[in-house]
């Protein structure tokens, strides 16, 4: 597999979730940034790479952490 095409792809997939979550939790306190951003890297990690996946993933953990 070529990592050229792979880590723009993955980049833009934790973007686009990142826009996502962001937007439902309506976050507003800057602490809220890095647990979103570390959520999705941590997912990313696990071999996790679909956008949706991502977003539902951050949603889930986000709301356990509760």
């Amino acid at each position: 597999m070529n990592t050229e095409v792979v880590v723009p792809q993955l980049a833009a997939n934790m973007n686009a979730a990142f826009k996502k979550v962001w937007k439902i939790i309506g976050a507003t306190n800057p602490g809220d940034f890095d647990l979103v951003v570390s959520r999705i890297v941590e997912l990313a990690k696990d071999g996790v790479h679909d956008t949706e996946e991502l977003s539902r993933g951050t949603l889930s953990s986000l709301k356990s952490a509760k």
